[in-house]
């Protein structure tokens, strides 16, 4: 007998989302007559069903963990080209930069005192230009960022798939020394 709780091949999406059972009307206390139940109603937590933002789409791998170095090309051209268009934005996003009036307009602006943020003249704008220069700064360091991970993430796939063929290379290679070893010993077997 299997226990349905802990066995991973009972499919349970048939069940209901929820689960009511009705009962007699019954008071909760006496003092209190117009409180009563008269049935309960729960969430079924024994229906199994997978969240579809965790179902792979089509085309997609899922949980595939099969690799082979063919895959692992792949999958390090994917980190690099990826990691170079991140990088070349990262560069190329100083056009935000200069629209809002340069790295200076970021800086100590002052609209008190005669200068005009490249949001304007108004009222706190000098603080609203530093606000946004700080913020430019960090989104370019983060996009940089992410691509230097991307670049070493890769460099760390291509050290792992040589690995995988230096390691397919030695089963070969013991491979051939064990089909030699076994002709051997059926060549002397044969002569003895």
């Amino acid at each position: 007998m299997t226990d349905d709780r802990t066995s991973p091949q009972v499919d349970r999406t048939d069940q209901p989302d929820e689960i009511r059972v009705d009962t007699p009307y019954m008071p909760i206390t006496p003092l209190a007559p117009t409180v009563h139940v008269s049935g309960i109603t729960m969430d079924n937590v024994n229906r199994a069903q997978t969240p579809s933002g965790l179902v792979p789409g089509s085309g997609e791998s899922g949980d595939n963990t099969e690799w082979d170095a063919s895959s692992l090309d792949k999958a390090i051209e994917w980190l690099e080209s990826h990691a170079s268009f991140l990088n070349k934005q990262s560069y190329t996003m100083v056009e935000i930069q200069d629209r809002m009036g340069g790295v200076a307009a970021s800086g100590g602006m002052n609209v008190g005192g005669g200068a005009t943020s490249p949001l304007g003249a108004f009222d706190r704008a000098g603080d609203l230009a530093r606000k946004h220069g700080s913020l430019f700064t960090t989104t370019q360091q983060s996009v940089r960022k992410l691509a230097e991970d991307l670049y070493q993430a890769a460099n760390a796939l291509r050290e792992v798939k040589e690995n995988y063929e230096t390691a397919e290379k030695a089963n070969a290679m013991s491979a051939a020394e064990m089909e030699r070893a076994f002709s051997q010993a059926a060549t002397n077997g044969s002569n003895g």
